[in-house]
């Protein structure tokens, strides 16, 4: 009985919304106002405006978003912006689809990669350049 218990406590505890390769994610300011994210892991790299914060792991989204729970699982990196007053996400096999958001998806190394940004984020050049993938070379 006690090890059920303990299961199911540690399940509950452990359980998180981000991927297991979220933790490899690096950011470094590139160019002027962009940040260039990796993760050599899933080799993505995505490139961001610099106004944007962002988390790789639950307590950092917690703290972000004020404690609401994610739309999504398989969070590869989640980031916001006061100044677009939007957010996106990158996710790893998503399977969700809220309306809230636009998508764009792409195959890395048979992984499917998604693009999640959130729909209060309107000026299209804005979309256009957040839904945009680079892969590592």
């Amino acid at each position: 009985m006690r090890v059920l218990l303990f299961l199911l406590v540690l399940s509950f505890i452990s359980c998180t919304p981000f991927s297991k390769y979220s933790k490899f994610n690096k950011t470094q300011n590139c160019y002027e106002a962009y940040v260039c994210i990796s993760n050599n892991s899933l080799q993505l790299k995505y490139q961001s405006f610099g106004g944007f914060k962002f988390a790789n792991d639950k307590k950092a989204y917690k703290n972000l978003q004020k404690g609401k729970k994610s739309p999504f699982k398989n969070i590869i990196m989640y980031g916001w912006s006061n100044n677009l007053n939007g957010d996106y996400y990158l996710l790893l096999d998503n399977e969700r689809h809220p309306e809230n958001y636009q998508y764009k998806d792409t195959i890395i190394q048979n992984r499917k990669i998604t693009i999640a940004l959130s729909n209060s984020v309107t000026y299209k050049t804005n979309t256009d350049f957040l839904l945009n993938f680079k892969l590592n070379k």
